[in-house]
């Protein structure tokens, strides 16, 4: 039901969104969760749901249908977005990794909105499904290159 950061790397800018290791939050209401969360459907995404979706801003879904919407929408653009439904004045972005049978983890960028134009939300997305094939790619090369030792 919550996502927890493992690793963060902050911006050089003066304005910009935090985090920091072990920081744990709702699913439901950040990219990285949400990421994770399209992956699932029917009684598997309701066991990793609240029983309710308390908002952490006025921009957090919490009405069950419109998730559910914005989860598809994720699976079908292959990212999911946090649009201030986290931290006011910040959009993330994230992409789940699928190095194993279900997707365990996820990596998202945040913008604060004074820094974000579409094209930069292009350049965003793309980036970040281009690491997440990379990473994908790497953690197969090592899986095979285990198997092949035993």
């Amino acid at each position: 039901m919550d996502v927890v950061y493992l690793v963060t790397r902050e911006s050089g800018q003066y304005l910009r969104a935090h985090s920091r290791v072990g920081r744990r939050l709702p699913a439901y209401s950040t990219a990285l969760g949400k990421a994770l969360l399209a992956e699932l459907d029917g009684a598997d995404l309701h066991e990793h749901l609240p029983a309710e979706l308390t908002p952490l801003t006025e921009h957090t879904i919490t009405d069950r249908a419109a998730l559910t919407a914005d989860l598809a929408r994720a699976r079908e653009d292959g990212h999911s977005v946090d649009r201030e439904e986290n931290t006011e004045g910040v959009r993330c972005f994230a992409v789940p990794l699928r190095y194993s049978e279900a997707a365990g983890d996820a990596i998202s960028c945040s913008v604060p909105l004074a820094r974000l134009t579409p094209a930069r939300e292009n350049d965003i997305v793309t980036t970040l499904k281009r690491a997440r094939d990379q990473i994908e790619q790497e953690a197969m090369a090592v899986e095979l290159d285990h198997l092949g030792e035993h």
